[in-house]
């Protein structure tokens, strides 16, 4: 193994050692709502889910593309404005 392939290895190994350090202060509060069922619109099942903030169904799209989502696009728009700015 030459100098180059050992600093990029020891490189690789700082940089898992750095996001296991941040992620690991995070809680897994947004995961596990996530996992739990959400309060479904009247007569909807299972991928339709209300918004936690204004209580409006998150499009089906944005499910689609961010399963997880707990916030309509509208309110997310909000939240990182806020968090952003403040």
């Amino acid at each position: 193994m030459d100098d180059i392939d050992l600093a990029q290895q020891h490189d690789e190994m700082y940089r898992q050692q750095a996001l296991k350090a941040h992620f690991a202060g995070r809680s897994n509060t947004l995961l596990e709502e996530c996992r739990r069922p959400g309060p479904f619109p009247e007569g909807a099942g299972p991928g339709r889910r209300l918004c936690r903030k204004c209580g409006e169904e998150i499009e089906p799209e944005r499910l689609e593309a961010v399963p997880e989502a707990t916030l309509c696009i509208d309110c997310q728009r909000t939240h990182e404005r806020g968090r952003r700015h403040g």
